[in-house]
């Protein structure tokens, strides 16, 4: 029974994490000591479950935790010409191109590149923009990657319109997905613990 609860506890923590609601991906928590209380009154689901989902949220705080983002995968196909605008295109929203080729008998090249999800908004307007149209692009999902920076760095003071440097880019998601859930900014450790435990 306790057990059960344990894991829903954890289930829930898990479905809905600490830093903006989200899912947890690629973690482990490990129980290593549990006190349970004799009395059966104490120790139902209702006092077991939101413990073992603070427990979880503590811990994953304490263990640095950071943010993760989907990448695309974009194969773009230009003119030789226009390569360099491509490679321009990417560079200003976080792309980073993994091979370029010729496609044989063609006067075209094939750019392949990871780029993220969130500065995808756009991106084949702005292609065809710089290229005068001759650029076209496919994307799809290809996998998560850590956000560069770390979302509890209380040092890092977002402001509102102004585009965040790299390692300031895990905190500006924290907290504008946070706003945007009506949720407080403030993450911290000490809003699961009781007083005499800090």
């Amino acid at each position: 029974m306790v057990k059960d609860s344990i894991i829903q506890g954890f289930q829930w923590a898990t479905r809905e994490g600490p830093l903006c609601e989200e899912p947890i991906r690629n973690c482990k928590f490990k129980i290593l000591d549990a006190t349970i209380a004799n009395e059966p009154i104490h120790r139902g689901g209702g006092q077991v479950i939101p413990t073992a989902r603070r427990v979880a949220y503590s811990a994953f705080l304490m263990a640095t935790p950071r943010l993760m983002e989907p990448y695309y995968f974009v194969e773009v196909q230009a003119p030789a010409d226009c390569v360099s605008a491509v490679y321009t295109v990417l560079a200003r929203r976080r792309g980073h191109v993994t091979q370029d080729a010729p496609v044989p008998g063609s006067p075209l090249y094939t750019i392949k590149a990871f780029l993220p999800a969130i500065d995808s908004f756009g991106f084949e307007t702005d292609l065809r923009t710089h290229t005068q149209g001759q650029a076209f692009c496919m994307s799809m999902f290809h996998h998560w990657q850590i956000v560069p920076g770390d979302p509890l760095d209380k040092t890092i003071m977002i402001r509102p319109l102004e585009p965040q440097p790299a390692p300031h880019l895990a905190r500006e998601f924290m907290i504008k997905t946070r706003r945007r859930k009506g949720l407080s900014e403030d993450v911290s450790i000490n809003k699961f613990f009781d007083d005499p435990m800090l």
